[in-house]
């Protein structure tokens, strides 16, 4: 999985953040950089399947994906944020330490999707598309998820219960190996304060084009939830994977990658202007 395209580094925040940039970074005014962000317990290395399959397609030109591993997460330094207001800082942080001036195209999974619909409250300059995998603008975390971040005792086999059947055993592996590198701060009361999130009325204001992703066998975040956010958002649309999970982008990447690069492609012309 794109081994030929290393880890690199950065100081954000005081914390030496890692990410992949398999193309590099935006050199022009006209690139723009897609910005990937994982979920609780993963890391950078879950888009590796979904890049892959974009890199063996053609592109639009001037297109940079770079996908970061959060503070706590993967090979970042740090102890996961307290809320994702603070997240949504760190990445407007990432973004000046990269030197991106121009808005991104923000791609976020799972927490992911609700930390980028909090990133484009935040900082609305910062973002003209965004897309938002097998998420909600209300996530209620599994009661056992914050035990188990706390003292790293996961329980696998129900981990192994996000994904839809008969996907093959290499590609839950790349996703359920990374919650053991996941690191909470020992005080912590919540994740990110998930359980506190609530940006359903704030949807309405969030006027760039959108694209909604979800599978009809995802069980961590109800397909039923997706259709509720993409009808919220006011201009989006919405793809629904039969015979995907809670990974989509992992399960399925080539669709996924494909879903991507048509949505970048058709709504390139479309964004708002900032």
């Amino acid at each position: 999985m794109l081994t030929s395209r290393p880890m690199l580094s950065i100081q954000c925040s005081g914390l030496n953040t890692r990410y992949i940039a398999p193309w590099g970074l935006p050199s022009s005014s006209d690139d723009q950089l897609v910005l990937l962000v994982h979920g609780a317990g993963g890391s950078s290395c879950h888009w590796e399947p979904m890049l892959k399959a974009w890199f063996a397609m053609p592109m639009e030109p001037g297109l940079f994906p770079v996908a970061i591993d959060l503070p706590g997460h993967g090979a970042s330094e740090g102890t996961v944020l307290p809320s994702i207001a603070d997240i949504a800082a760190f990445l407007d942080a990432f973004l000046d330490a990269l030197g991106i001036t121009n808005p991104v195209c923000y791609v976020g999974h799972s927490a992911g999707g609700l930390l980028g619909i909090q990133f484009a409250l935040s900082y609305p300059h910062r973002v003209d598309r965004l897309v938002l995998m097998a998420t909600s603008a209300q996530i209620q975390l599994h009661p056992d998820f914050l035990q188990q971040a706390l003292t790293g005792d996961w329980d696998y086999a129900s981990l192994q219960q996000s994904f839809a059947p008969d996907i093959a055993e290499n590609l839950k592996q790349l996703v359920l190996n990374e919650f053991q590198h996941l690191r909470l701060a020992s005080e912590a009361a919540d994740f990110m304060d998930l359980n506190q999130a609530d940006l359903r009325a704030a949807l309405p204001t969030l006027p760039m084009p959108a694209l909604v992703v979800t599978g009809d066998d995802d069980v961590i975040i109800s397909p039923r939830k997706s259709k509720l956010l993409q009808r919220a958002l006011p201009n989006a649309s919405l793809v629904t994977l039969p015979g995907a999970g809670h990974y989509v982008h992992v399960e399925q990447a080539a669709t996924v990658a494909a879903t991507l690069a048509h949505f970048l492609q058709q709504s390139r012309s479309a964004v708002c202007p900032v």
